[in-house]
């Protein structure tokens, strides 16, 4: 179903050549960020590895996005440039139009207010190109460190300079949990986000840890780019909208308490959330306590869940008058 999410005459513009071989694709999903994307398009102008595509797919951006990006179709780049717009339907509906359109062996990452250094994508694919062929079966995608503007660190190093883990494991650490980095494209068309929560939010991990079940991820104690965190975008969500569409949360959590290397409390709260979003989206309670290994326990978290879920209510309310006054 997702090769079919896109028809290929829909994509806007092109520019470099669609008859080299493209090693790399390198996304950016994108909302409304005319004015963070040039710093991540100059970026990739200064790297030093030129042989990728970059691939701009717009979820509903009504800043007028596309003439920025028609506008640098006119310079002349090394790479080729693709842009998509479609309808708003959340980051996952964007991953999935992405990975459905890329030509690249290797898919990166790069968010809209995020940028590279110029060795990044040298770095990433000399490291892959390093790995012999048993080994890279095994990967599934290698990430490395990130910085502030400033320069400072985001995080700390991995305890090695190439330090085996996976998606789900390090985040158990304190070592850098925000990274950017390269997946193979089979591992991604593998293991897909999950359709029919447009509109909605899926939570990223999700997938990654689907993915942390069959295969290991490389950190790298390099740097790769640098991030800065603004309070608008795809991601930030105030708590009513949070809550609305937010069915995939109760898979989110069902998959999560399942997961027996997570911790006990981390599984518990799970759990608990599972009833949680289930009210929020009116879903049938009766279905999740048939998902409960044993009905009482499974009784004792809907009631819990009952309760969050009046208190996100309260807060709703709360969020919904400060904005009234606000606009007065």
């Amino acid at each position: 179903m997702v090769d079919n999410m896109i028809d290929q005459h829909d994509i806007k513009a092109t520019a470099g050549t669609d008859e080299q071989s493209i090693p790399v694709t390198v996304f950016t999903a994108t909302f409304n960020r005319r004015h963070t994307l040039e710093r991540t398009y100059r970026s990739l102008q200064k790297q030093t590895f030129k042989n990728f595509e970059w691939l701009i797919i717009d979820d509903g951006s009504t800043d007028d996005t596309g003439a920025l990006v028609a506008e640098w179709l006119k310079e002349e780049n090394p790479f080729p440039i693709i842009y998509h717009w479609k309808p708003n339907g959340g980051l996952h509906t964007a991953y999935n139009a992405a990975i459905s359109l890329a030509r690249g062996e290797y898919f990166a990452t790069l968010d809209s207010d995020d940028w590279y250094d110029p060795e990044a994508l040298m770095l990433l694919t000399n490291q892959w190109n390093s790995l012999p062929a048993s080994k890279k079966l095994e990967i599934s995608n290698i990430e490395g460190l990130c910085r502030h503007a400033d320069g400072t660190l985001i995080g700390a190093l991995y305890p090695t300079d190439v330090y085996e883990s996976d998606n789900f494991s390090i985040r158990k650490h304190k070592w850098p949990m925000d990274t950017l980095g390269m997946y193979r494209l089979d591992v991604l068309k593998e293991f897909p986000f999950p359709e029919g929560y447009e509109g909605g939010f899926v939570e990223a991990a999700l997938v990654w840890h689907r993915i942390a079940g069959k295969y290991k991820t490389l950190f790298l104690n390099k740097t790769i780019g640098y991030k800065e965190y603004l309070p608008v975008g795809l991601t930030h969500r105030s708590r009513t909208a949070k809550f609305r569409k937010s069915a995939a949360a109760v898979l989110y959590h069902r998959e999560f308490s399942r997961i027996k290397s997570a911790g006990i409390i981390e599984r518990l709260k799970s759990r608990i959330n599972v009833f949680r979003y289930s009210y929020h989206n009116r879903l049938s309670i009766s279905k999740q306590l048939d998902e409960e290994p044993f009905i009482l326990s499974g009784i004792s978290f809907a009631i819990l869940g009952y309760l969050i879920y009046v208190k996100d209510r309260v807060a709703i309310y709360r969020e919904k008058n400060q904005k009234s006054m606000e606009i007065r």
